[in-house]
């Protein structure tokens, strides 16, 4: 054999070495996702099957819900161990602020996903008992990039989270070259109605509204949510109000429009008075994952209506109100 047959050859082993690591690193990985939006993340980096539990609340993409055994979060109720271990295909370890340890120990998981700092401390548990835990408390789109690519460098999806990311950031960059040139809509965006608690500055949902053309009517106060004072949200005024609805919401989790446009004072709201009060998509807006971009695209639609298309796969329609009132049309139609 030459030097060059011997160079092939070596070059040869040594791709066959590197795509078996690839392999094995994914075909041996027990993930456990603690969170709707690691579940989401998991399945855009093609991880799916490597899923043994999750928490009751995941419910997409639609696959999730054909897996078997699924039962959405208001019908669920647990069982067993053995039940969940062998009547389902991934067991439901979770339901976000609290888990069955027992379960996870059953499961023997090679990976934990954890977010939020709800979780904090059962992450730490986790880590006590000795698992391998990557733990997330995001603040901004970047940080939740972050998160795609570390769990992808976990599992052997480096360059396939790397690809997605790109792709992201590059459809980001194509809503704000519009929005940057529009004017701003103040929005008051309502994380639940009792308080009602409302979403401050410092989170990726504050800068979805900011990317999408909008201005977050708190965001002077550092906090992802806080208390508000009605007469504080009628003083600032907000164009657009919006208010979380979710599939399979209790009454008793929602608020309506006819309650939220007679709170005292609302009536003299720019939101209210041009019928601008919506429900958004709970499920899209704040799970920290892969649909966000979603999230932003829905989010420009309903702010900047003229200059963007309603997006595919999300809820439809938000109703638009009378944007007409504070916010013309174009001189020339786009």
């Amino acid at each position: 054999m030459n030097r060059k047959q011997y160079f092939l050859s070596a070059i040869a082993v040594l791709l066959i070495l590197v795509f078996m690591t690839s392999c094995s690193t994914t075909q041996e990985q027990r993930i456990i996702s603690l969170s709707p939006s690691h579940t989401e993340i998991l399945y855009a980096l093609g991880l799916e099957d490597q899923i043994v539990g999750w928490t009751k609340y995941c419910n997409y993409p639609p696959e999730v819900q054909e897996t078997e055994g699924w039962l959405p979060y208001d019908e669920y109720e647990f069982k067993s161990i053995h039940d969940e271990l062998h009547n389902k295909k991934v067991a439901v370890v979770s339901a976000f602020t609290s888990v069955n340890y027992e379960l996870i120990d059953s499961l023997k998981p090679t990976l934990i996903l954890s977010v939020h700092k709800m979780q904090h401390d059962i992450a730490q548990k986790l880590k006590d008992k000795g698992y391998n835990v990557l733990h997330f408390e995001p603040e901004t789109l970047d940080d939740v990039f972050n998160i795609i690519q570390t769990v992808g460098d976990a599992t052997g999806k480096s360059r396939r989270a790397r690809k997605l990311i790109a792709g992201y950031r590059a459809e980001i960059e194509a809503i704000r070259s519009i929005t940057e040139n529009l004017p701003k809509v103040k929005v008051y965006f309502e994380i639940n109605h009792v308080g009602p608690w409302a979403l401050g500055a410092g989170s990726p949902m504050d800068q979805i509204l900011e990317i999408a053309g909008g201005e977050n009517i708190f965001s002077d106060v550092r906090n992802e949510a806080f208390k508000a004072d009605l007469s504080d949200i009628v003083e600032r005024n907000p164009d657009v109000i919006l208010t979380p609805l979710w599939p399979h919401a209790g009454r008793n989790e929602v608020t309506t429009v006819r309650e939220i446009v007679n709170r005292p004072g609302f009536e003299t709201i720019n939101a209210v008075i041009n019928d601008r009060v919506y429900h958004y998509d709970s499920s899209l807006l704040k799970k920290p994952g892969p649909r966000q971009i979603t999230a932003i695209k829905k989010m420009a639609y309903l702010l900047h209506p003229y200059y963007f298309k309603n997006p595919e796969n999300s809820v439809d329609p938000w109703e638009l109100g009378k944007i007409d009132a504070l916010y013309p049309p174009p001189t020339v139609p786009r």
